[in-house]
C-alpha cells in the first residue's frame, strides 16, 4: 500500500466553506480511501499565508520528516495546489525537495499528481495561477479596507488617540480631541518639530493611558504617526 502525508492550510480569511481545515481533510481522506493510499502523518497550518514556507511550522516539519525519510512516504496529499503554496517560486522549490526524495505531490481537487510525464508543466501553470489569485485577493482586501476607512470605519486594533471605537465606527472622544487639535496647531504654527511638540504637550496635558499600558507620555514618534494618520481620516470624523 502506498503511503502519504496529509497537509492542510488556511489563512485567517479562508477558514470557511470548502477551504476549512476539516473540509480539506475530509476530501483528502476520501480520495486516499478510493486510491488505497494510507495516510501515515497529518500536518496542518491554521491562519498562515501561503506566500512562503516561513511562518508555516507544520509545513516545514513535514519537509523535515520527508528529508529524514521518517515514514518513506510516496505522496504529499493536499486539497488544492493553493493550499501547498501561493508563491510560484517557493512552491516549485518545495516540490523539487519532494522529488529529490521520491515523493510526489497529489492535489485532490485539481486532479494533479506530479508523477506523470506532463505533470511538471501543469504544476508550473497552476502554481502561477495560485500566485495570481493570491495577488488578486490582496488587492481586493486592501481596496475594501481603504473604502471602509474613507467612510469612517475602522479596520481593526485599538482606536487611535482622539477616538473611541463604537460598533466598528470611530467616534470623537472630546477630552483627547483637544490634545490632537493643540498638537496640529503647534506642529503647523511653530518650528518646534515633532519632538518639541511632544514636549509641549506633556507640559500642557496628561496623556490618557492606552489599552496596552505603553507610552504614558507623548513622544515625537506619536506626533509623527498622528500627523500621518489624521491626514488620511475622512472629514466626517476628523477631530481637527
Amino acid at each position: 500500500m502506498k503511503k502519504a502525508y496529509l497537509y492542510t492550510r488556511v489563512s485567517t480569511a479562508m477558514q470557511v466553506d470548502n477551504f476549512s481545515l476539516e473540509a480539506q481533510r475530509a476530501k483528502i481522506l476520501a480520495q486516499a480511501k478510493v486510491d488505497d493510499i494510507k495516510i501515515v502523518g497529518e500536518y496542518s497550518d491554521e491562519g498562515h499565508s501561503g506566500k512562503n514556507i516561513t511562518g508555516r511550522p507544520a509545513f516545514q516539519q513535514m519537509l523535515t520528516d520527508i528529508e529524514s525519510r521518517k515514514d518513506n512516504v510516496d505522496y504529499v496529499k493536499v486539497f488544492k495546489l493553493a493550499r501547498f503554496g501561493r508563491n510560484a517560486a517557493d512552491a516549485m522549490n518545495s516540490l523539487q525537495l519532494l522529488k529529490d526524495y521520491g515523493v510526489a505531490l497529489y492535489c485532490v481537487d485539481d486532479h494533479l499528481v506530479t508523477d506523470g510525464p506532463y505533470s511538471g508543466f501543469m504544476f508550473n501553470v497552476m502554481a502561477g495561477m495560485a500566485e495570481l489569485e493570491r495577488e488578486n485577493i490582496l488587492s481586493q482586501t486592501m481596496a475594501g479596507r481603504k473604502q471602509k476607512a474613507r467612510t469612517g470605519g475602522w479596520n481593526g486594533g485599538f482606536a487611535p488617540y482622539g477616538y473611541d471605537l463604537v460598533d466598528g465606527q470611530l467616534i470623537i472622544r472630546e477630552d483627547e480631541a483637544v490634545v490632537i487639535r493643540e498638537m496640529f496647531k503647534l506642529y503647523v504654527e511653530t518650528n518646534l518639530g515633532a519632538n518639541g511638540v511632544a514636549k509641549k504637550l506633556n507640559e500642557l496635558y496628561k496623556k490618557n493611558a492606552r489599552p496596552t499600558g505603553h507610552l504614558q507620555r507623548f513622544a515625537g514618534s506619536f506626533v509623527k504617526v498622528m500627523v500621518i494618520l489624521f491626514s488620511e481620516v475622512p472629514a466626517t470624523v476628523a477631530v481637527y
